[in-house]
């Protein structure tokens, strides 16, 4: 056993600890699937930071922005970060005002249809699976290029660990030990990052190399290296902008993203948190992307570019931050993984299964149990492609549920038929159109994606659907009382915190705009300049 897999073992048997302790609290199914609704701003925001933050941005991204999509990938990160602050005002804070413990529970009281609540959990379901099989596979392929046991033992490892967690405490294991560690793998990027930029030069001189070298002058431009994702650079930056639409509607919908407001104490709660989780993960993202392009100069053309940040803690860092950094790209792995595995239980128990049993707990548990082990079979057997399956899960988000989510708050012309013909109408047009890309190994134009047909066709499908239906007494009540704000929330001193922190907020714009002219624009044109 080397050092890099005793530290990982070390912290598994901590989150472990923590799951143990944390399920003598439960009491109730409120409790465990969704934290009691009593969490405070700095587990709400831990958690959304966490369960964003998977082996996918670590192994995936990294993997892009080494081979030359810098740009890309942080033109959609920017984008991203701002759906945490829309979807917290615009869908979050309806979204708890309607007491519900998942997001598809919310759509069949919404259009008062069982039809769309079960539709919405089948999506829902079947989008987290397979992220769920990108984390694993993520956090397999890292455990086995540290310590060279076999990658199916690895995942074994890795499931039995995050399954136990989830399914012993529930949501509130799950928000802590997500907020344990986000502050894990947050606080070891940042060493890492600066640790990576010495030992390459220093943060400014390795921007200006990379721009001024024959061979790695496209890597941090507008338009990237050609090849990788497009062969022209007007392509990588659509690319980067469509999946920017794309993540922007996982951070303001996506149900391992929203249902962390069901959670919150209050509306106040979450719309506070969904900004330091905005600010968050647009900074683990350049620094995750920086640190990666930067290990072109010491360890170009790797044949696997989703190893960069292995291969960067074991060989450019000192050996216990080296240790620090992958327990941290693990615990990166297992925070996502069981914010999944927990919302497939709840939706299981509360959305398909209903009051068919009479111990939802016990119903989540079960199937929390099966998704792990079909899960576990498909990562065996299935080559590891990380950054593809995220990406089709994010895809399947935006396409099937971010029109009708929207439209649920803002329309009131919207009927239970165009919201159930809008999500399956682009859940399915997503998802088989990326599975024939995939199978026939075409390469679709950049404005052909998948996540950009299924969007138009959701929105067709809802709007044709919903033009020759008409919108019931039901649905025009469920739709009223989502705007009525409890008496709880009317607090003028917490409303007047929340107005300020919110006007604050606004500064974040320009001070993005501006720490990337200082630590990415202004270096890299001189380096361009100069060569």
């Amino acid at each position: 056993m080397n050092i890099y897999f005793a530290g990982m073992c070390v912290s598994l048997a901590v989150y472990i600890v923590i799951g143990i302790v944390v399920s003598r609290k439960i009491r109730g199914v409120d409790d465990y699937y969704v934290a009691g609704r009593r969490a405070p701003m700095i587990l709400i925001a831990g958690s959304l930071i966490a369960s964003y933050t998977s082996t996918g941005m670590f192994m995936g991204d990294a993997a892009q922005s080494y081979s030359g999509c810098f740009t890309s990938i942080i033109t959609f990160a920017g984008m991203q970060s701002a759906g945490y602050v829309l979807g917290a005002v615009f869908f979050g804070r309806y979204l708890r005002r309607s007491n519900v413990l998942t997001i598809p529970e919310f759509f069949g009281k919404r259009f008062h249809s069982r039809a769309v609540r079960n539709l919405s959990a089948i999506t829902a379901i079947i989008m987290m699976t397979v992220y769920l099989l990108s984390v694993m596979q993520g956090i397999g392929t890292l455990m086995k290029s540290i310590t060279g046991v076999d990658y199916r033992l690895c995942i074994v490892i890795a499931l039995v660990v995050f399954a136990f967690i989830t399914i012993k405490a529930g949501s509130s294991g799950v928000l802590i030990t997500d907020t344990l560690m986000a502050g894990i793998f947050t606080g070891a990027l940042i060493v890492a990052t600066i640790v990576i930029s010495h030992r390459t030069g220093g943060w400014f001189h390795t921007v200006s190399s990379l721009a001024s070298s024959p061979r790695f002058h496209l890597f941090m431009s507008w338009g990237g290296q050609p090849g990788v994702l497009y062969q022209k650079a007007i392509e990588n930056l659509l690319w980067g902008l469509i999946y920017g639409v794309v993540w922007m509607s996982v951070c303001m919908v996506g149900p391992w993203q929203s249902s962390r407001y069901l959670m919150a104490k209050d509306e106040h709660t979450a719309v506070r948190a969904s900004i330091p989780a905005a600010i968050g993960v647009f900074a683990l993202e350049f620094l995750v992307s920086s640190a990666a392009v930067f290990v072109n100069m010491k360890n170009p053309g790797m044949k696997d570019s989703s190893q960069v940040m292995i291969w960067a803690a074991m060989h450019l860092m000192p050996k216990l931050l080296g240790v620090i950094l992958l327990t941290g790209v693990l615990a990166a792995g297992i925070s996502s993984a069981t914010t999944f595995l927990s919302l497939i239980g709840a939706s299981v128990a509360n959305d398909i299964v209903g009051t068919k049993w009479k111990n939802p707990i016990r119903v989540g548990q079960i199937a929390m149990g099966v998704v792990s082990v079909v899960v576990l079979l498909v990562a065996i057997f299935n080559p590891p492609s990380i950054f593809w399956i995220m990406f089709l899960g994010g895809a399947i988000v935006s396409a099937s549920w971010m029109p009708v989510a929207l439209g649920s708050v803002f329309s009131k012309r919207l009927t239970k038929a165009g919201a159930f013909a809008g999500i399956l109408c682009g859940f399915l047009v997503c998802f088989f159109l990326r599975l024939y890309t995939a199978l026939a190994g075409v390469t679709l134009p950049v404005y052909l994606d998948p996540s950009v047909v299924g969007i138009l066709a959701n929105i067709a499908a809802m709007c044709i659907a919903t033009k020759v239906t008409s919108v019931t007494e039901e649905e025009k009540a469920a739709r009223a009382r989502m705007f009525v704000m409890p008496d709880s929330e009317k607090d003028p001193e917490q409303m007047w915190k929340t107005l300020r922190i919110s006007k604050r907020a606004l500064l974040i714009g320009p001070g993005t705009i501006a720490f990337l002219l200082v630590f990415w624009v202004i270096p890299y044109l001189v380096g361009a300049h100069a060569g």
